[in-house]
């Protein structure tokens, strides 16, 4: 089974093995498929491709999750986790609200308030709220989404090298393919209203990551020039892993938030995870 493969994957897949078509909008999903299958597909500015022959190694693949790929992408709306395993061998393709996605969210450090619904708390360091419905969190003033968990869990440790916008920020956490998940934090923020900050790999991944946040204002990064001098140090092979399925949105972007630092990763060739930031607590 392909753990990465949740519901929407497979609607996205089994709608494109059953179109006529050879191209496709991109997407955050059909993007993340394509860099754990770098083989399948082109992608051309906002456009994918993919061939009879990629859509026979996309069929192989849901073939091997024990799905049809003339399964209806609709099937799975509405079945418990039990009837979801009639269809495929993954009962979280069910829509069952047990397996409901949760956000993470704490306060940037632990003497700044978590304000949840009105009600003011502390949380002591390297410790977080889940949510998993919607909550009142207009106390905040920000939204600063942390790429990685342990980025999210030493956030009060990177306020010593890096400046956060906001007097009150809200951190969330992007979330990977647990029950924290990213397209659920993606549709929970997206129904907020406050200015969205990113704090994500300084890498071509990261910064297509920021860039899909809605209402993107500031990407949290050291000033250039520091952060030039910190990529001669960079993590090159991680960089050449990234930089086949990212350069041609990279490039074609014009954004003033994403291209200065684009610039610089391509320029070095090297990545700097974002953890290199939260490493040495003062």
């Amino acid at each position: 089974m392909d753990a990465d493969l949740d519901a929407r994957t497979v609607q996205l897949l089994l709608r494109c093995v059953q179109s006529p078509l050879d191209r496709f909008p991109t997407t955050v999903a059909l993007e993340a498929f394509r860099a754990r299958y770098q083989d399948i597909g082109r992608q051309k500015r906002k456009t994918i491709y993919l061939s009879e022959a990629d859509k026979e190694k996309i069929r192989a693949i849901l073939r091997s999750d024990g799905i049809d790929p003339q399964t209806s992408p609709d099937a799975w709306r509405g079945l418990s986790r039990t009837d979801a395993l009639a269809l495929g061998n993954n009962e979280k393709l069910a829509n069952d609200p047990v397996k409901r996605r949760r956000v993470a969210i704490k306060a940037l450090r632990p003497d700044q308030f978590l304000t949840v619904n009105g009600e003011r708390m502390r949380l002591p360091a390297r410790c977080h709220l889940d949510i998993y419905e919607a909550v009142d969190v207009t106390a905040h003033d920000w939204i600063i989404v942390v790429e990685n968990w342990e980025a999210f869990n030493d956030i009060h440790v990177a306020t010593e090298s890096l400046s956060f916008p906001g007097a009150a920020p809200l951190v969330v956490w992007r979330g990977d393919s647990s029950m924290t998940r990213a397209d659920a934090m993606l549709a929970w923020i997206g129904g907020l209203m406050q200015p969205v900050a990113a704090f994500v790999d300084y890498d071509p991944e990261g910064m297509i990551i920021a860039r899909a946040l809605p209402r993107l204002q500031r990407i949290v990064s050291p000033p250039l020039e520091v952060l030039e001098h910190m990529l001669e140090a960079g993590v090159r092979g991680r960089y050449l892993a990234q930089i086949a399925h990212c350069q041609n949105t990279l490039d074609a972007m014009t954004d003033d938030l994403v291209r200065p630092l684009w610039e610089l990763i391509r320029r070095a060739g090297k990545a700097l995870p974002q953890e290199w930031l939260v490493r040495i607590e003062k």
